[in-house]
């Protein structure tokens, strides 16, 4: 299981990504070929915009369920940094995106094992 979180204005979103998923993201990205290059910034920032609008709806109804474009964007920046070409831009691991102003427009993208979440009792 893969997964990437988002951080948000005090909202959280776990992305999960079974198994199957991924390896159908895998396939669909192969077959696309030269359309979707895996390691494209603008394709990187389709995949984000496609999270932030969940969460921007998240914000006014908490109860919405993720679809097919959500696990299809969660794959593709999960993909995107644990097997970046360049060493500097690699992530291994889960994925976590933390909307650093509430604005969903200054995010920070770091790997799970790196961020520590302080629980209230």
């Amino acid at each position: 299981m893969r997964n990437v979180t988002y951080f948000s204005a005090g909202l959280v979103a776990d992305f999960a990504i079974s198994g199957p998923a991924f390896e159908k993201f895998l396939n669909d990205l192969s077959d696309a070929g030269a359309e979707i290059d895996r390691h494209d910034e603008d394709d990187l920032m389709k995949a984000r915009s496609i999270l932030d609008i969940f969460m921007a709806r998240a914000r006014e109804d908490q109860d919405i369920e993720q679809g097919p474009d959500e696990v299809l964007a969660a794959c593709f920046i999960w993909n995107f940094f644990n097997t970046h070409p360049e060493a500097a831009r690699v992530i291994e691991g889960d994925i976590v995106i933390i909307d650093l102003d509430g604005t969903l427009g200054a995010v920070e993208i770091v790997s799970a094992a790196d961020v520590q979440i302080a629980h209230q009792h």
